[in-house]
């Protein structure tokens, strides 16, 4: 089973300014990791039982549930109930001696890190302006991701584990499969995303497992819809989804196709 929960929140004291013009502009306030870490309480108040792993997903990402049972269960053998597990896209983080986090566009939990990180959350220090100094706190322009990893990391020793395949292929990407089927180490060198991954790490059309979890940076509603064609759609001419996508595309989507048994051998 599946559950999916839609969380949403509105903006509050978010002050008028005034533009170059002198005209009144509303303020954009954004804090995702408040919004987040208040998501995660509410989902472990409300749904912890209905669960064994929980995914925070961005809303441009197009989502594979059945592949996030196909590796927790299937490749990784983990036990939801009794393992903390914190898993996705793992990235280094941008300053030297900080934990490693996971990329934001899928993020995953098993039921007994969401059940013990609740609780953290809840007692966690709050309203601090003092800026980043290195503690498990609700605070001022404190990013989600470094928050997150830092929580985790020193108050239940749960460092990030990388989602990849076998053949070290990335189950979760941060770009459009399109764009990471084309990155290339040896000629782009060793930058950011790079950076921490293993030696022999897919490249180019081997980047991306053949049973994704999450692709991400889809903005638009019709992309979405397109790539659930792409993936699910029929096999046949009349896939207009399928029949205009670039051979590299093609290959990777037929891969997918193949491997979750949408297209029967």
């Amino acid at each position: 089973n599946v559950v999916f929960v839609n969380m949403t929140r509105t903006w509050n004291d978010c002050p008028e300014t005034t533009d170059r013009r002198g005209k009144k502009a509303k303020k954009v306030c954004r804090h995702i990791w408040e919004k987040m870490w208040r998501s995660w309480v509410w989902v472990e108040e409300n749904h912890l039982d209905r669960a064994e792993w929980f995914c925070k997903v961005d809303y441009d990402t197009f989502f594979f549930p059945e592949n996030v049972k196909y590796f927790v269960h299937t490749q990784q053998r983990w036990d939801p109930l009794d393992e903390y597990h914190y898993f996705g896209h793992k990235i280094n983080h941008r300053v030297q001696g900080r934990e490693p986090m996971i990329a934001g566009a899928t993020a995953c939990w098993s039921r007994a890190t969401l059940r013990d990180i609740a609780r953290v959350y809840r007692d966690m220090p709050k309203g601090s302006g003092r800026g980043e100094r290195g503690k498990c706190e609700d605070r001022a322009q404190a990013t989600e991701e470094a928050s997150t990893s830092l929580c985790l990391a020193r108050n239940l020793n749960v460092t990030a584990e990388p989602a990849r395949d076998g053949e070290l292929r990335e189950y979760i990407t941060i770009a459009k499969y399109k764009d990471v089927l084309t990155w290339n180490r040896t000629e782009q060198g060793e930058w950011w995303y790079w950076k921490g991954k293993p030696k022999g790490a897919g490249e180019m059309e081997d980047t991306i497992a053949v049973r994704p979890i999450g692709l991400h940076k889809y903005k638009q509603p019709g992309e979405i819809l397109d790539m659930n064609m792409q993936f699910f759609g029929p096999n046949a001419r009349g896939n207009r989804n399928l029949a205009s996508l670039d051979p590299r595309s093609r290959r990777f989507v037929d891969k997918v196709r193949k491997a979750m048994g949408v297209d029967p051998e």
